[in-house]
C-alpha cells in the first residue's frame, strides 16, 4: 500500500498529540503529505446574547484551531514532514466524515478519543462516526501510544 497523503485530524488533546507524533513517523517513512485539520463548530442558538459577542465567541474558536493547528505544524516541520493545515468551521463529525468520504487520503491518523463533552463507550464520538464512513485505513491513536 502507498500511503502518500494522510489526514489527520486534531484538536489540542494528549490524544491528538499522540496521532501527531505517529503521522510525523509514517509520513517520515513514506514521504507522505499531511494534512492537518481542526474542526470547530457554533452551536448558536444564543438569542439573548449581542451580535458582537457571538461574533467574538466565534473568532475565539478560530483562534483556538489556529492555535492548535500552528502547534501540529511545528511539530512536523520541525520532522521535515511536508504539511497543510485546515481550519474548519462545521460539526467535527459531519466534516471529517466528508474529509474521509473524499477519497483524497490514503490514510487517516486520529486520536481514539478528544475533547469532545460527549463521548462513545469505547471510541470518542468523533472517530466513531469517521470509521463508520471510511473507505481508506484508519489509524486510531490511544493516549498512550
Amino acid at each position: 500500500m502507498k500511503i502518500s497523503k494522510i489526514l489527520l485530524p486534531v484538536d489540542g488533546s494528549i490524544y491528538s498529540d499522540n496521532a501527531v507524533e505517529h503521522a510525523i513517523y509514517l509520513a517520515g517513512l513514506s514521504g507522505a503529505h499531511v494534512t492537518a485539520v481542526y474542526c470547530y463548530e457554533w452551536l448558536g442558538g444564543l438569542t439573548e446574547i449581542n451580535d458582537t459577542v457571538i461574533e467574538e465567541l466565534k473568532a475565539k474558536m478560530r483562534l483556538q484551531a489556529e492555535s492548535v493547528l500552528e502547534a501540529a505544524g511545528r511539530k512536523l516541520a520541525d520532522n521535515n514532514i511536508t504539511y497543510d493545515t485546515r481550519p474548519l468551521s462545521g460539526a467535527p463529525g459531519t466534516m471529517l466524515s466528508n474529509l474521509a468520504k473524499s477519497r483524497e487520503f490514503d490514510l487517516i491518523i486520529m486520536g481514539s478519543h478528544g475533547h469532545s463533552d460527549i463521548a462513545g463507550l469505547f471510541l470518542g464520538s468523533v472517530t466513531h462516526k469517521v470509521l463508520n464512513t471510511i473507505y481508506c485505513p484508519v489509524l486510531v491513536v490511544p493516549e498512550n501510544a
